[in-house]
């Protein structure tokens, strides 16, 4: 279970990486390195507290609801935002990618860490 463990961090800390370092170098302005990190920032909360709802037997379908449609819009918005940021086409798709992997590296780590392996 350690070198699954080792696999997911380096999962969710390479995609997170990708992005941020990715974005910082990307966006010339302020104001677009604190969108991509704030859409980031907004993706990783809504898996922390999907995840943190299930492992507690707390999620309902209400919870579930309104986290599906933040996560929506979160995408929504980081779609928006590449789409309109001034990337090449090689970047326009490694971004998204990377936001992804690092949210799926998140999920996947709470829930082995809660499953007590």
């Amino acid at each position: 279970m350690k070198t699954t463990r080792l696999l997911l961090w380096m999962l969710f800390l390479s995609g997170a990486l990708i992005y941020v370092i990715g974005f910082w170098r990307a966006c010339p302005l302020l104001s677009g390195k604190g969108y991509f990190f704030g859409v980031l920032m907004t993706g990783m909360f809504v898996t922390y507290v999907y995840q943190r709802a299930e492992n507690l037997d707390q999620s309902d379908e209400r919870l579930t609801s309104v986290c599906q449609m933040v996560t929506l819009i979160t995408v929504g918005l980081l779609l928006v935002g590449v789409w309109n940021a001034p990337l090449s086409p090689l970047e326009k798709g490694l971004y998204p990618m990377a936001f992804i992997v690092c949210l799926l590296g998140q999920a996947l780590l709470l829930r082995l860490q809660n499953t007590g392996d």
